[in-house]
């Protein structure tokens, strides 16, 4: 139908300026005339919205199906790569029993593999299994997670993110994403919500955001909020948490992750505002 409707404005609009043509060869121009070339015009315009309209829900769906594609690739990739792990790992278990390695070795071996089964799963059973495309894992979990919250999360990505992180940093700060917006659908009641993730040369920021009730910080409420789990998260990659929010007026998560970064060894402390007159606390855990 929306087709159809193109072929027609085409069609009309051929019509039109052949028209046109015939009223340049005229001498004059009769109101009737202009107002029938008008009149065209309108119906032209008219059909061409018609096809476009009814051609965005087609164009959407093309572009939704081209998204899941990408997903099953990245799932795709993921059970690859576990599967190789394990082979691996299976070999070597292998190998040591044929030249007679001490036992302690061969249980390190298994218990290695046991820990990467766990893990496997627990981030099978989250949702933020990672392949090789940080946007795709991160854009699906948002998408699975607004589902779950029942409101729109606007996700701004900068796709420089793929060269700037590692596997381990990239599962990480997906596990941290997840557990801020579980917060926001548990606790905020927040009509919208916005993801944004910013790449600079020295540092990879990753910001969560909600229009929510916000809340009062204090050291019981952040972990009643889930933010030690995500600050001890964030001290395994050397990263930094920050907190921002005010009752009545929605709750900010900052992640900031140093580029190049391998660990930290330092501790992370919570600290309170320095005066409960300021408009909005700001809360660095770590």
């Amino acid at each position: 139908m929306a087709w159809n409707l193109l072929a027609l404005a085409v069609s009309v609009l051929a019509i039109q300026q052949s028209y046109g043509l015939y009223l340049q060869l005229v001498k004059s121009n009769p109101p009737m005339l202009n107002l029938l070339k008008e009149m065209l015009g309108l119906l032209v315009s008219g059909l061409l919205l018609g096809g476009i309209v009814m051609l965005a829900p087609i164009l959407k769906i093309r572009e939704r199906n081209k998204e899941l594609l990408a997903v099953i690739d990245e799932r795709r990739v993921i059970i690859c790569q576990f599967h190789d792990r394990i082979v691996r790992t299976l070999r070597q278990v292998q190998i040591a029993m044929e030249i007679g390695k001490p036992i302690n070795f061969i249980i390190e071996q298994v218990a290695e593999m046991s820990k990467m089964l766990q893990v496997f799963l627990e981030d099978l059973q989250a949702g933020v299994l990672l392949g090789s495309k940080f946007e795709i894992a991160l854009k699906t979990l948002v998408e699975d997670l607004s589902k779950e919250g029942g409101f729109p999360i606007l996700v701004q990505i900068d796709l420089a993110i793929e060269d700037a992180i590692t596997l381990d940093q990239g599962s990480e700060l997906l596990h941290m994403l997840r557990e801020a917006i579980q917060n926001s659908v548990q606790y905020s009641q927040a009509k919208k919500g916005k993801v944004l993730v910013k790449v600079s040369e020295s540092l990879i920021l990753l910001e969560v955001s909600d229009n929510g009730k916000g809340f009062e910080f204090d050291l019981v409420g952040a972990e009643g909020h889930g933010l030690g789990k995500m600050a001890r998260r964030a001290k395994e990659i050397g990263a930094r948490l920050k907190v921002q929010s005010q009752p009545n007026k929605g709750t900010t998560i900052v992640i900031e992750l140093p580029r190049k970064v391998t660990s930290s060894t330092g501790t992370h402390a919570v600290s309170a505002p320095q005066s409960s007159s300021e408009k909005s606390q700001k809360v660095p855990v770590g």
